[in-house]
C-alpha cells in the first residue's frame, strides 16, 4: 500500500458542522452562562438606571386625580339613574299629570267666615281685626300633615299627589282681605273630585270650634258649590315637560356612562418598578446573551477542530493515509459483551445523521472485519493488533478477532511507538492491524505507525477505527 503521497488536508463543512453538534452539552452551557451574566448585569443596570422615583410621584398624584374622577362620574350616574326612577314614579302614579288635559273635572267650594270686627265712627281706637288670622289657621288646617295623610289613605293615593289636585287660597281685593276661602280640586274622575271637596269642606267646618276657641270667635258660611269640566293647556305643557325631563335624564345618563367607559381607558401608566425594569432589560439580554454563548462556543469548537490533530472520523483517516478501514466500531462497546452501551437520544441522533457507528451490532462488525482480513492476508501467519486506541480498546479488537480468525495468531500489543516490547513483537508478526480511536488517537502517530510497519516490510491488513 503506497501511503508516501502527500495529503492536503481539505475541511468538511459537514464534518465541521457536526463536530459542532457534537458537543452540544457545551453549547448550551456556554449558552446559559453567557445568558445569566449578561441578562443578570443589564438586568441590574437597566433597574438602577431607569428608575425615577419622581415618575413614581407623578404617577400616583395622576392615579389620585384619575380615581377621583372615576368616582365623581361614578356618583353623577347613580343621580342620574335615582332621578330616573323618581321621575319614572312620579309619571306612572301622578294623578294629575296622567288626566286628560280635555277633560278635567273641576269642583269649586267657597265659604265666607265673618268676625266681630266692626269700624266705629269717630272713634281713635279700633279693636284688632283677627280676620286675616282666622282665614290662613283654615289654610293650615286644611294643609295639616294628619289631616292629608288621613285623606290620602282614604282616596287611595300618597300626599304628594293628593297635592297636585287641591288648591286653597284666600280671597283678596284692593283692601286686603275679602273674607273669603276658596277651595279648588280636580281630577279626571267626577266621582272623586265631588268627594274631595266634600271632604275638604266637612274638614273645614269640624275645624271651625277649635280656631274659634283658640283665635277669635266667628262664623262660616257656604256661599256656593260647584261641579264640572274644565279644558287645561297648560296641563298638556306640563306632560310634555315631565316627559321630555325623563328622556333628557336618560340621554344624559347614557352619556355619562360612555364618558366613564372613556376615562376608565385613561388610566395613567405606571411608572416602571426595579423589578420590572430587572425583568424586562434581563429577558432582553439573556436571550441576547445565550445566543452569543452558544456562537463564541460553536467558534471555539471549530478552532479547536481545524487546529487540532485529533482523529475525527473513519472517513477522514482513509482519505488521508489511503488505509483500508476493516470496520467502525462505537465508542461505547463493551469488551465483555458484543452489545454497546446505550447513548441518549440525542447523541444518538446526530450519530445516525453523521452515519457513524453510533449503535450498531459490535459483532456483526467484528464478523466483516475477520472476513476483510482473510480476504487480504495470504496464509496462515500472525496478525499483531496495535495502533493509537487505549490499551483496553486494542485488547477488546484484538480478543474479537482471534475468536473469528481460526488457524492465525493474533497477537495484541500496545503502541508500538512508545512501547519497545510492542515494537518487538511488530518486527516478529507478518501483518498488522491498526487500532485507532476518535478523540485520542493522533494523524501524527498515525503517519508514524504506518511510516513503521512499512519500513520493516510488514503487511498492513486495514484499521480498526472507534468512532
Amino acid at each position: 500500500m503506497d501511503n508516501s503521497n502527500s495529503y492536503e488536508r481539505e475541511i468538511d463543512l459537514k464534518d465541521l458542522m457536526f463536530a459542532v453538534l457534537h458537543r452540544w452539552r457545551l453549547l448550551l452551557a456556554a449558552g446559559v452562562a453567557m445568558a445569566l451574566v449578561l441578562g443578570g448585569y443589564k438586568g441590574a443596570f437597566s433597574a438602577y438606571k431607569g428608575y425615577d422615583s419622581e415618575a413614581d410621584q407623578k404617577y400616583e398624584k395622576e392615579l389620585e386625580l384619575y380615581e377621583q374622577k372615576l368616582e365623581n362620574s361614578r356618583k353623577e350616574i347613580n343621580n342620574l339613574t335615582e332621578d330616573i326612577e323618581k321621575q319614572q314614579e312620579y309619571l306612572d302614579k301622578s294623578v294629575y299629570v296622567n288626566m286628560s288635559p280635555y277633560n278635567i273635572w273641576e269642583a269649586k267650594a267657597s265659604f265666607f267666615v265673618e268676625t266681630d270686627y266692626e269700624i266705629m265712627p269717630g272713634m281713635t281706637y279700633q279693636n284688632k281685626d283677627y280676620t286675616a288670622t282666622v282665614l290662613q289657621s283654615y289654610e293650615a288646617a286644611l294643609n295639616d300633615v294628619e289631616f292629608m295623610e288621613r285623606l290620602a289613605e282614604k282616596t287611595g293615593t300618597e300626599v304628594r299627589y293628593l297635592k297636585e289636585l287641591m288648591s286653597i287660597s284666600i280671597g283678596r281685593s284692593d283692601e286686603g282681605y275679602n273674607n273669603l276661602l276658596n277651595i279648588q280640586v280636580r281630577h279626571g274622575e267626577e266621582e272623586k273630585a265631588r268627594e274631595l271637596v266634600e271632604t275638604l269642606a266637612d274638614e273645614i267646618f269640624r275645624s271651625t270650634s277649635r280656631i274659634s276657641s283658640k283665635i277669635k270667635k266667628h262664623t262660616v258660611t257656604q256661599v256656593s258649590m260647584s261641579l264640572g269640566t274644565v279644558v287645561d293647556l297648560n296641563l298638556a305643557d306640563r306632560q310634555r315637560n315631565e316627559r321630555t325631563q325623563l328622556e333628557n335624564l336618560t340621554n344624559s345618563l347614557s352619556d355619562k356612562q360612555d364618558s366613564l367607559e372613556e376615562q376608565e381607558k385613561e388610566k395613567p401608566e405606571m411608572a416602571e418598578s426595579r423589578s420590572t425594569l430587572m425583568i424586562k432589560g434581563g429577558i432582553k439580554y439573556s436571550l441576547i446573551g445565550g445566543v452569543l454563548g452558544i456562537f463564541a462556543a460553536a467558534f471555539c469548537i471549530c478552532i479547536g477542530f481545524v487546529m487540532s490533530d485529533k482523529v475525527s472520523s473513519a472517513k477522514e483517516l482513509k482519505y488521508r493515509f489511503q488505509i483500508r478501514i476493516l470496520g467502525a466500531m462505537p465508542l461505547g462497546a463493551d469488551k465483555k459483551s458484543s452489545g454497546t452501551k446505550k447513548l441518549n437520544p440525542i447523541d444518538a441522533w446526530l450519530n445516525r445523521l453523521e452515519g457513524r457507528a453510533g449503535n450498531k451490532d459490535v459483532s456483526r462488525e467484528y464478523d466483516l472485519a475477520a472476513v476483510n482480513i482473510l480476504n487480504y492476508v495470504e496464509g496462515s501467519g500472525s496478525i499483531f493488533v496495535s495502533g493509537g486506541a487505549s490499551e483496553d480498546k486494542i485488547k477488546d479488537a484484538a480478543k474479537h478477532l482471534a475468536e473469528r480468525l481460526n488457524g492465525i495468531e493474533v497477537i495484541s500489543g500496545k503502541d508500538f511507538l512508545s512501547d519497545p516490547e510492542s515494537l518487538k513483537q511488530l518486527a516478529e508478526c507478518q501483518s498488522v492491524v491498526l487500532v485507532e480511536q476518535c478523540g485520542k488517537s493522533t494523524y501524527g502517530n498515525t503517519q508514524q505507525e504506518i511510516e513503521k510497519i512499512t519500513e520493516l516490510h510488514k503487511k498492513l491488513a486495514g484499521c480498526i477505527i472507534f468512532e
